[in-house]
């Protein structure tokens, strides 16, 4: 009795030892993740500062893919087979959630821009939400679909945490709008951290 209860408190330690390298090394890939391609943009630009670098649609699909693509190469060192699946999986979800809904809020937001009745400030802000609801909901699906096209596992949810990290598509919607706000406050700087947050959160997935 004595030895089996030994056993379990010994596996349970060993269990969170190792749920701790995965958090830290799934975070020290997805800032890697972050840092690498904001390093190449402002080498290209010729910009010394990170903080003076400007981001369009094309510079926040690659920021969050390669964010999450390290976070989950970091998350995969200290896993085994049963968790692995899980990691690829959010990683998915992760990527479609950062990049799907920036991408139909871009749209959207052209779409009032072409148009002198909708090229208006409360047009632009709903169109950013209808945006942003309809791309969480798409990417939700689509990356269930790829996993479970047979609908034979529980779908992943959209979850709270899931809206909040959504605030980069709404900040990056808002920063290619350039809402005279946002121009003013600069939100566009903490784009590459919640990227990274995308991207330790897909390495530290468990399932």
């Amino acid at each position: 009795m004595i030895n089996n209860i030994s056993q379990i408190s010994f596996k349970k330690i060993e269990q969170d030892k190792k749920r701790q390298r995965n958090k830290i090394t799934s975070l020290v890939g997805a800032i890697a993740g972050t840092a690498i391609p904001v390093a190449i943009m402002m080498k290209n630009r010729k910009i010394k500062n990170p903080l003076k670098l400007e981001y369009g649609l094309k510079d926040m699909v690659i920021l969050s893919g390669s964010s999450v693509l390290g976070g989950v190469a970091g998350g995969m060192i200290f896993s085994d087979k049963s968790t692995r699946k899980g990691k690829v999986k959010e990683g998915t979800f992760q990527f479609f959630n950062a990049a799907i809904p920036t991408w139909m809020a871009g749209g959207a937001l052209k779409i009032c821009e072409t148009s002198k009745r909708f090229n208006k400030i409360p047009f632009k802000i709903f169109s950013v939400a209808v945006g942003l609801i309809v791309g969480m909901l798409g990417a939700a699906e689509f990356s269930n679909l790829i996993f479970d096209p047979k609908d034979k596992e529980p779908d992943r949810k959209i979850t709270l945490k899931d809206c909040f990290v959504n605030a980069d598509d709404a900040v990056g919607a808002l920063v290619l709008a350039k809402f005279p706000l946002i121009d003013k406050i600069h939100l566009e700087k903490i784009l590459p951290i919640i990227y990274t947050y995308c991207g330790y959160r897909a390495g530290k997935a468990e399932k």
